[in-house]
C-alpha cells in the first residue's frame, strides 16, 4: 500500500513538474568570461529543476583555465554535446589559449577586430554543422528552448529548422556584435564601439564618424553573413540558414548586462531584457586563512586587487614589468591574478596568484582599489562592491566599460596601455586611493545599482520560464521595427510624398500666379490702348 502511494505521489509530481529541456550554447573560442557566465545560467536552470544540455567543442574541457574555473568534468553537472574539431596547435590557434593571437587585438578598431574574429566564427559554425551525430542528438532531444550567446551562430539555424524558441544573450551590455542587431538604436545614438569614448551627446564631427563606422561595420557583417549562410546551405539546412542573419526578427528575447547606474538611457523594446550582474555572488564566501592573514598583515594601507580577466593572464615582458614596478612602489599589498613568468621588478608587497576569490576580495573593507581591464564581469563587480578603479583596457568592450566607470560614474581613472609608464600608473593609483571623491562616487553608483525592483537572478529565471511557458515571446517583439524597409522606417516615403506634394502645389500656385499676372497685364495693356 505504501509503495502504491509513493507511485501516485511521484506521478503527481511529474504531472505538475515545470521541468523543461533546454539547449545551452556558450561562445566557444577558448575559455573566457562569456562561457563562464552562460554556464552560470545553466546551473541556475538546473537548480530550478530544468534539464540542461550544453553544446561545446571537444577541446574546451582540456584547457587549463577551464579546469581551474569550472572543474574537470562538465558531464558531472550537465548533459554535454561535443562537436568534433580537428587537432590544433595552441601556439598558433585562433583561440584564447594563444596569447600572441589575443595580443594582436589590443587597441584595434572594432572593424579590424571583426576581421580577426571572422575565421573563429566560421570555424565554430562549420565544425558544429559537420558533426552529424550532434545534429541527430538535437533532433531527437525535442528541446523546449535554446539559450545561446550571440557570438554562436548555429543555434540561430537550429531554432529556425526545428522551430524552437531562442533567447540570445549578450555578455557585453547594450550592444551586439553586429551593429544594431539588437537592440536597435537610431544612428543618432552612439553604438558602444564607435568609438568607446563617445557619449550620448556627440558633436557634429563625432556624429559623422559614428555613422561612417556604423556603415563600415554593417558592410563587414553583410559579407560575413553571406559566407555563413552559404556554409549552412551547403550542409542542406535550406531556408533555416537565413535565420543566422535574420534572427533579430525571430528571437524571443535579447538579454544583456545593462544597468542605469552605468549605461546611458535609451529606448528598448519589451523583448530586450536587462539582467545586470546576475553572475555576482548572492552571498560572499568568507576568505580562507591564507587571504585573511594577507588582509591582517596589510594593516591600515589595505590591499589592491589587480586582474586583467581570463584572456590577459599572460602579458609580454615589457608590459608586465611596467605593472610590477608600479605595484612595488605602492604602500598597499597587491594581489595580482597572473600566470605568466614572474616579471622583473616585482616587489615584496605583490602576491601573484593564478586564481583567487576575486569577489570576496573586492567585498572586503580592506580593499582600496581595483586595477582592472574593465571586462563585463569586472565592470559589475566594481559597481556592486563600490570599489574605486584604475582601468587599463585592452580590447573589445573594455575601453567602453572603462570609459563609463571613469566618465559617467567617475569612480576611477583610465590609463591607456599605449601611454602607460610605471610612474604614470603609480601616480594614478595613488590619486584614486587618496581622493575620497572616487570612493564617494562609487558608493553613489552602487546605491543606484542596488535599488532594483527585482533581483537580477530572479528576473533572469522569470523571463526564461516566461518564454518556455508561452512557447516563445514573439508578442514582445516589434514587427514594425523589424519588417519595415529602410524607406518606411525612416519615413522617407512619407517625406517624399510631402515634398512632391509641396512641389506640385508650389508649381500649381506658380502657374496660377503667372496666369493672373499675365491676365492683369494684358487687361491693363488693352485699357491703355483704348485710352
Amino acid at each position: 500500500m505504501a509503495f502504491i502511494k509513493f507511485l501516485l505521489l511521484m506521478t503527481l509530481c511529474l504531472e505538475f513538474s515545470n521541468s523543461s529541456n533546454i539547449l545551452l550554447a556558450p561562445f566557444d573560442t577558448g575559455y573566457n568570461s562569456r562561457i563562464r557566465n552562460v554556464l552560470r545560467i545553466g546551473r541556475m536552470l538546473l537548480q530550478a529543476g530544468h534539464d540542461v544540455t550544453v553544446i561545446v567543442s571537444d577541446r574546451i574541457e582540456n584547457e587549463s583555465l577551464f579546469k581551474q574555473a569550472e572543474g574537470s568534468n562538465l558531464e558531472s553537472e550537465f548533459k554535454v554535446l561535443k562537436y568534433k574539431t580537428p587537432a590544433f596547435d595552441p601556439d598558433t590557434a585562433q583561440s584564447s589559449v594563444n596569447q600572441e593571437w589575443l595580443d594582436s587585438m589590443i587597441y584595434k578598431p572594432y572593424a579590424t577586430l571583426l576581421h580577426i574574429m571572422r575565421q573563429p566564427f566560421e570555424d565554430s559554425l562549420t565544425f558544429a554543422l559537420e558533426d552529424q551525430d550532434v545534429w541527430n542528438e538535437i533532433a531527437a532531444s525535442k528541446f523546449d528552448l535554446i539559450f545561446a550567446d550571440e557570438g554562436v551562430f548555429f543555434p540561430r539555424m537550429v531554432s529556425a529548422y526545428f522551430d524552437i524558441p531562442l533567447i540570445v544573450y549578450c555578455n557585453w551590455g547594450p550592444m551586439s556584435l553586429d551593429a544594431n542587431f539588437s537592440p536597435k538604436f537610431n544612428l543618432a545614438f552612439v553604438h558602444a564601439f564607435f568609438p568607446a569614448m563617445f557619449t550620448d551627446e556627440m558633436t557634429f564631427t563625432e556624429r559623422i564618424m559614428n555613422v561612417v563606422e556604423y556603415l563600415r561595420v554593417k558592410w563587414i557583417w553583410y559579407n560575413m553573413y553571406n559566407r555563413f549562410i552559404s556554409i549552412c546551405r551547403k550542409h542542406g539546412y535550406g531556408d533555416a540558414c537565413y535565420n543566422i542573419r535574420d534572427a533579430y526578427k525571430t528571437i524571443s528575447l535579447f538579454m544583456m548586462n545593462r544597468n542605469d547606474a552605468i549605461h546611458y538611457p535609451a529606448p528598448y523594446m519589451p523583448h530586450v531584457i536587462s539582467i545586470e550582474g546576475f553572475f555576482l555572488m548572492s552571498e560572499i564566501e568568507p576568505l580562507n586563512t591564507e587571504y585573511s592573514n594577507i588582509m591582517n598583515k596589510a594593516g591600515e594601507h589595505g590591499i589592491i586587487v589587480a586582474s586583467f580577466g581570463s584572456m590577459q593572464r599572460r602579458l609580454d615582458p615589457k608590459t608586465s614589468k611596467k605593472f610590477a614596478i608600479a605595484f612595488a612602489a605602492m604602500p598597499q599589498t597587491v594581489i595580482w591574478s597572473y600566470e605568466g613568468p614572474l616579471p622583473k621588478g616585482l616587489g615584496n608587497n605583490t602576491i601573484v596568484k593564478k586564481w583567487y576569490p576575486q569577489e570576496s576580495l573586492l567585498a572586503h573593507p580592506s580593499t582600496k582599489l581595483f586595477v582592472t581591464h574593465c571586462g563585463a564581469s569586472a565592470l559589475f563587480q566594481a559597481l556592486h562592491y563600490a570599489t574605486p578603479i584604475v582601468g587599463v583596457p585592452f580590447f573589445w568592450d573594455q575601453p567602453f566599460n572603462c570609459h563609463k566607470l571613469t566618465h559617467k560614474v567617475k569612480s576611477g581613472k583610465t590609463v591607456l596601455l599605449t601611454e602607460m609608464t610605471s610612474e604614470k600608473l603609480k601616480n594614478t593609483m595613488q590619486e584614486v586611493i587618496s581622493d575620497k571623491r572616487y570612493k564617494d562616487n562609487a558608493n553613489k553608483a552602487a546605491d543606484i545599482y542596488h535599488s532594483q525592483p527585482i533581483d537580477p537572478k530572479k528576473k533572469l529565471m522569470y523571463w526564461i520560464e516566461y518564454v518556455i511557458k508561452h512557447k516563445g515571446a514573439h508578442h514582445l517583439r516589434s514587427d514594425a521595427e523589424n519588417n519595415l524597409n529602410f524607406f518606411q522606417y525612416y519615413l522617407l516615403d512619407i517625406i517624399t510624398l510631402a515634398v512632391c506634394s509641396l512641389v506640385m502645389f508650389g508649381g500649381i500656385v506658380t502657374v496660377v500666379i503667372k496666369y493672373l499676372i499675365q491676365y492683369i497685364v494684358c487687361r491693363l495693356n488693352n485699357k491703355i490702348k483704348k485710352d
